[in-house]
């Protein structure tokens, strides 16, 4: 897992300083009279200025390589539920046996892929083999799963926080270019120094403009994976419940 960070880590700074450079390159040779031009710019082809644009350029790649890597880890544990891990048979049964043999079986896959339900399911039936009580193994089975709610939650807290600092940093930019603009209102006296003054201006909105696009892309698809990975855990437990849980049997002793 967190090799997995550092690989989209690498791999986000690469693609941005190549993007970069790239955008720099072409800005290098279109006329600066061009409306292509002033598209670059706003792209961060004015180096050093445009160094904010790429750093945002970034913290989005990052973001969403990240959120690329969690859909994957979602895609594996859904694919849990096509394994027939118990039995879904209307009106079926389960005896403390029945528990005992599911139970060696999670073991066995454990040893395996490490899905998420077969986990929950070993949890739920160490349980119910240590007290013969269903009750006691539906509280396991639902804090179990509020437990991996809880680290996933903290998986994502990376992506919370690329999202926040992407608008933050063009904000940045924005007070860096005003202030330049600022410190150069003297020379807008002659041409050269409207040109200047305009330029610099125009990084401080540039970068803002462009870091809030990034955020809103970057976060609709966070809140899509933030979705889809509160219905897995969801999934989880209701078919632990509806498959072991409420199916298991058990005459308490007279």
């Amino acid at each position: 897992m967190k090799s997995g960070k550092l690989i989209n880590l690498l791999i986000s700074l690469v693609a941005a300083i190549v993007f970069g450079l790239i955008i720099y390159g072409i800005g290098s040779v279109v006329s600066e009279e061009s409306g292509a031009y002033r598209l670059l710019e706003l792209m961060g082809a004015n180096l050093p200025s445009g160094f904010i644009q790429i750093l945002t350029y970034f913290l989005f790649l990052y973001g969403i390589l990240e959120i690329l890597r969690l859909n994957r880890q979602a895609n594996l544990e859904e694919h849990a539920f096509s394994l027939g891990l118990l039995p879904e048979q209307e009106q079926y049964v389960l005896s403390a046996e029945d528990v005992a043999q599911i139970k060696l079986k999670m073991v066995e896959l454990g040893r395996g892929t490490p899905y998420l339900l077969v986990e929950t399911i070993k949890r739920a039936c160490t349980q119910f083999r240590a007290n013969k009580s269903v009750a006691e193994t539906l509280d396991v089975v639902s804090a179990h799963t509020n437990l991996l709610s809880r680290n996933s939650d903290s998986e994502q807290a990376l992506i919370r926080y690329v999202a926040w600092a992407i608008p933050s940093i063009g904000f940045i930019g924005t007070v860096i270019g005003i202030a330049s603009s600022l410190g150069a209102a003297n020379q807008v006296t002659t041409q050269d120094g409207i040109k200047a003054v305009t330029s610099l201006l125009n990084v401080a909105f540039d970068t803002t403009l462009v870091a809030l696009i990034l955020s809103i892309v970057l976060m609709f698809f966070y809140h899509l994976l933030q979705e889809r990975v509160e219905k897995l855990h969801a999934n989880i437990e209701d078919y632990v419940m509806e498959n072991l849980v409420n199916r298991i049997y058990h005459r308490e002793p007279v």
